[in-house]
């Protein structure tokens, strides 16, 4: 992953868990990486050469991911944010941006809107976010969309977890390929996050960040987000006919300083469909992050 640029890992004592971590490059501008369902933080190798020469990264495998601990409870995603803020008082890091993917967006915003001045940037890829605007239309049709009939099904988590155990890999290749444009997932890609689901209980664990979904909603329904009113923003989604919804919901929260950026040639997983483009729309927007007093 790391290309030649220097790199250190470890397990860090994070708010009571075990976090898995890759420390990448010698900057001293941080930017911490957040991956999503059913990924680990392996998802952003196509970002580490390039980012890794500008930035210290900092990628966590999440609470109950990759060869992070497995944890009974926990996965509400303020938790995982303040996982991920125990992380950087670890390893002494003060302030940092914050780039989150699918399940990784919704823990980037939780930890944004309780740890404000921890924050340089915030940038959020491919997801809901439950409890900002939108949320009870969404709800309403979640059901009947093939990209979110899965939310309630992996909510039953030991329903889910009786279907799927021993069908890891089957599991990921049909909720990868259903969400990509071009991109045809064969099992050599996705090895990690197969051993991931199956290693000490993963399964169990990836199905529990879905479980607390509806707790998600009320804590980012009800929390003060007026501390990132001034924090520079990046949205990032695949082409969509109904435009930037991710963009609107950061608007719609109180954010004034949103960049909003739509790809082609994806449909859900911006770093292994185009992460040209992807790579691209980052880069400038930290750049320009920097800039904004």
């Amino acid at each position: 992953m790391a290309s030649g640029l220097a790199l250190t890992t470890g397990t860090a004592a994070a708010n009571g868990v075990a976090i898995y971590y890759r420390d990448i490059g010698q900057s001293s501008e941080p930017v911490i990486l957040l991956h999503g369902f059913p990924e680990t933080g392996d998802t952003f190798a196509s970002a580490v050469p390039e980012l890794g020469q500008r930035y210290r990264l900092i990628v966590p495998d999440l609470r109950g991911a990759g060869l992070s601990q497995r944890s009974a409870s926990g996965y509400e995603k303020k938790t995982l944010a303040t996982d991920v803020k125990a992380l950087m008082d670890y390893l002494g890091i003060d302030k940092a941006h914050v780039i989150g993917h699918d399940i990784g967006a919704r823990v980037a915003y939780a930890f944004a809107v309780q740890y404000p001045k921890r924050l340089l940037s915030l940038t959020v890829a491919e997801a809901f976010i439950e409890g900002l605007a939108g949320t009870a239309e969404f709800k309403r049709f979640a059901p009947t969309n093939l990209r979110t009939q899965h939310f309630a099904r992996f909510a039953r988590v030991d329903e889910a977890v009786s279907q799927y155990e021993g069908k890891e890999e089957e599991l990921v290749l049909w909720f990868m390929n259903s969400r990509s444009k071009d991109r045809k997932f064969v099992g050599d890609d996705v090895t990690r996050y197969v051993e991931s689901l199956k290693r000490d209980g993963g399964l169990r664990a990836a199905f529990m960040n879905y479980e607390a979904f509806d707790r998600d909603a009320a804590f980012a329904a009800n929390a003060d987000a007026s501390g990132l009113s001034d924090i520079p923003a990046l949205a990032v989604i695949c082409q969509s006919p109904v435009g930037n919804g991710l963009q609107r919901q950061l608007v719609a929260a109180g954010l004034k300083k949103v960049t909003g950026v739509m790809l082609d040639g994806c449909a859900h997983w911006i770093y292994e469909e185009n992460p040209g483009q992807t790579l691209a729309a980052i880069i400038d927007f930290l750049a320009s992050a920097k800039q904004i007093p």
